[in-house]
């Protein structure tokens, strides 16, 4: 077959390599996908998945999480003077007309809730729009001496920036820092901190989002006053942030990566001829991956980033291979039987070898992570793609590329020797040689007990990273980056009950002894705090209404005002069907907050049993926890796949039990080497790292089917096993060293990302190709030798005979 493929192959060689040329130039446009990125959280998930949908369910309603937080920082002083309170009310109000924003939070639009009694007014709302009617300000609770004097007393809702017109910066500063709602959220304790929370329409902001981000950064620090420091966080910066790393990625390393695999090239060849054609070859495969990539609908992400130095790689693996055969071939053939002899030899193994690799990234589309999925199948498609350019294309352009007529190239030089005493301790010193492998690989795997999944995008980056900064300020002094919601849903009227009142109010409490959480609000704190109101705003008055009429009547002249009618829609349904408790936690590992959100889901469930009100817990937090979830599963799915459907391929390549076993070892090593150097140096498994595993159990079989299809070969052309495994060790090692040497390379310079997890997949595959070499080098000729049964039997009598003969 390998041979009739090859004569076809060389017969129409000038049409199918135009054809992949011209598929290349088609594909051109297909690098605009790098443009269009979506990190975004919500983006790595499928929308038929129960946490999303419950998601939406919950946006749809009360609005998304999604924000975007400005914390300004006062270096010296108060953030309570004149001055940086105008700046805070032009601030907000600039950002309030950005396109996209829904709503911008701070101290200049906050509402302060009155008793019209404590500010001498008229029982206005909203800075004297909306007059409203009396209400009593006691419910059954209340006693007689609790009472306002006057007894339909009335309310009034207005923002601090009235009051700040009306009275002064004093005033905001009294009513400011007396208020449960504002202090901790909007105002840090010791009053130097204050923040800006940027709400968007969900629907369409994703489209335009780096415009609208860059905007609210232009409406802070346009006209910033001195002594006040600007910080930016939140679930859209974030993304935003993703998707300035995705871009800077794809635009620092790609070029390093090509000419470091260039130089790599030509160092081993010596030959610009040769290194031009692996270029154009490389930069082939990568065009009709993107291309392929967009034409299935895929999104560009921090993922997808690593795509073209995987491809790069990967392709350069083929090539090189091709280019040492076609080169040992061409010595005493001439063109057409070099194309033939080198298609011929090379078709099964790289067959093989391309087929496994594919596999092991197709085992990512077991993945519950959208892009953990997308980057699988993306990736297995381009592998796929470059197998059939490296068959066609790499060897008729070098029929058509001149003969270099200078030396011998390098790794025939100075390779050979090396690799021959390599073989010859290998194959004489087995005991050894698995002894030493046998301590590394007990080492590795004690490493691997100290493995721990873990996302935290603000850890991902430096100390000094601007993310880091302003987490550090809004963690530490406000109320926190992250945040979940429970969503409660029952009939209509059951959810301004006082049973229900009562049982929100004890889920906010237990919820603030967890270690974690920083604030919890929901209606029953609202109506606590216009209980307080109305009671001259007596502390020991914030307490709920024993009687339904109070509360209703409470909560209806409140949202008479469209202050407090806004309020309200966020928080609870009009029919009051629905509500929602707001929960803030500061930054954290995913696993923190995947056990504060399995507490609350518990305390929530505790605390409505019996009910007909059913609460559930959602949110970016509940997103965010998920997703790491998912992490831990889709890693365990995708190596069993990865395993199961890798190794099928190499016995169905080898088509023999034996080889394939033997396979198994030396692949094995150098994937449980990188998990358990993963666990020495404390790398965690997150949204990267996890695929490392799968992949490596891809990437490090092709120089093993290599080795064994070459050892095989010559073993059954009667050659000892000393000098099978000597050849292949020599012949093979030498590919297998080259492109450890430029993968290793390749892959090493993704360390130098300021996005950690980037770095650390880079690293942790430039070793796991390093070590493959080893294995296949050393471990896999010391198996040979200690074990007859992979030793093959066919030359088993040829070697009697030898020994005879001696």
């Amino acid at each position: 077959m390998s041979d009739r493929l090859a004569v076809f192959l060389y017969r129409w060689r000038k049409p199918l390599s135009a054809l992949i040329v011209l598929g290349a130039v088609l594909s051109l446009p297909s690098l605009g996908v790098i443009t269009r990125i979506d990190n975004d959280i919500t983006a790595w998930f499928s929308r038929d998945d129960p946490v999303f949908q419950q998601y939406e369910r919950f946006r749809k309603e009360f609005g998304g999480t999604r924000t975007l937080i400005v914390a300004l920082k006062a270096e010296e002083g108060t953030v309570f003077t004149a001055e940086r309170f105008q700046f805070l009310e032009r601030a907000t109000a600039d950002i309030q007309r950005i396109r996209l924003v829904q709503r911008a939070d701070s101290l200049a639009t906050t509402n302060i809730v009155s008793g019209a009694s404590q500010v001498g007014g008229t029982g206005v709302f909203a800075g004297g729009r909306d007059r409203t009617p009396s209400v009593s300000a006691a419910g059954e609770n209340a006693r007689p001496s609790d009472r306002s004097s006057d007894d339909d007393a009335t309310l009034l809702v207005r923002p601090l920036s009235d009051v700040f017109r009306e009275q002064g910066i004093a005033a905001v500063r009294r009513l400011a820092m007396r208020d449960d709602f504002i202090r901790g959220d909007l105002v840090s304790d010791d009053e130097r901190v204050v923040a800006i929370v940027v709400g968007f329409d969900e629907d369409r902001v994703d489209e335009v989002r780096a415009q609208v981000v860059d905007a609210v950064h232009r409406a802070v620090t346009s006209r910033l006053p001195a002594g006040l420091t600007a910080h930016f966080n939140g679930s859209l910066e974030i993304s935003e942030t993703y998707n300035r790393i995705t871009l800077d990625n794809t635009a620092k390393f790609t070029p390093p990566i090509l000419l470091l695999t260039l130089a790599a090239i030509y160092l081993m060849f010596r030959s610009w001829r040769r290194t031009a054609l692996a270029m154009f070859a490389v930069l082939v495969s990568v065009f009709w991956t993107l291309g392929l990539y967009t034409v299935i609908g895929f999104t560009y992400n921090v993922l997808t980033s690593m795509l073209v130095p995987l491809i790069i790689v990967l392709a350069i693996a083929d090539d090189v291979h091709i280019m040492q055969h076609f080169e040992h071939e061409r010595r005493h053939r001439d063109a057409e039987a070099a194309f033939k002899a080198t298609v011929s030899h090379l078709f099964a193994p790289l067959l093989g070898a391309s087929v496994t690799t594919a596999l092991g990234m197709l085992s990512l589309a077991t993945s519950d992570v959208v892009a953990v999925r997308q980057f699988g199948i993306g990736s297995a498609a381009g592998i796929m793609i470059d197998f059939v350019i490296s068959l066609v294309l790499v060897p008729s352009l070098l029929a058509w590329v001149r003969r270099d007529t200078a030396s011998a190239a390098p790794h025939e030089t100075y390779l050979v020797e090396p690799l021959r005493r390599v073989a010859r301790l290998s194959a004489g010193r087995p005991r050894l040689v698995l002894s030493i492998a046998a301590a590394i690989g007990a080492v590795t795997i004690a490493g691997t007990s100290r493995l721990y999944v873990d996302t935290n995008h603000i850890n991902f980056f430096s100390k000094r990273h601007p993310l880091s900064t302003s987490a550090a300020v809004i963690d530490e002094e406000l109320s926190g980056i992250y945040s979940f919601n429970i969503l409660l849903e029952g009939p209509p009227d059951s959810l301004k009950s006082p049973d229900a009142m009562r049982r929100m109010e004890r889920v906010s409490a237990e919820l603030l002894r967890l270690p974690y959480v920083k604030k919890a609000t929901s209606v029953a704190d609202y109506v606590k705090r216009i209980n307080r109101e109305l009671h001259d705003g007596r502390p020991e008055s914030a307490v709920l209404p024993a009687d339904a009429p109070a509360i209703a009547q409470e909560l209806f002249v409140f949202g008479l005002s469209d202050r407090g009618r806004g309020e309200l829609e966020r928080i609870v349904a009009s029919d009051y069907s629905r509500a929602q408790m707001s929960v803030k936690l500061a930054s954290m590992s995913s696993d923190l907050v995947f056990a504060q959100i399995e507490k609350a889901e518990q305390i929530a469930a505790d605390a409505f049993a019996g009910t007909t009100i059913t609460p559930t817990v959602t949110g970016s937090g509940r997103l965010f926890s998920t997703l790491d979830h998912y992490l831990v599963t889709s890693q365990l799915s995708s190596f069993a796949t990865a395993f199961v459907t890798v190794f099928g391929v190499i016995f169905l390549v080898f088509r023999s039990a034996r080889f394939g076993v033997l396979a198994i070892f030396p692949n094995l090593f150098p994937v449980l080497a990188v998990l358990g150097m993963m666990g020495w140096l404390d790398i965690s498994m997150n949204v990267a790292t996890i695929m490392v595993s799968s992949v490596a159990l891809g990437v490090v079989d092709d120089d093993t089917i290599h080795f064994i299809n070459r050892f095989r070969r010559d073993r059954a052309h009667g050659a000892t096993v000393d000098r099978a495994i000597e050849a292949a060790t020599v012949f093979e090692g030498r590919a297998a060293l080259t492109t450890a040497i430029i993968n290793s390379a390749g892959f090493g310079v993704l360390l130098a990302s300021e996005y950690r997890p980037t770095a650390w997949f880079g690293g942790l595959l430039g070793l796991t190709m390093a070590t493959a070499f080893l294995a296949e080098v050393f471990v896999l000729p010391a198996i040979i030798k200690l074990v007859p049964w992979f030793q093959g039997e066919r030359a088993l009598t040829a070697e009697r005979a030898e020994a005879a003969g001696a």
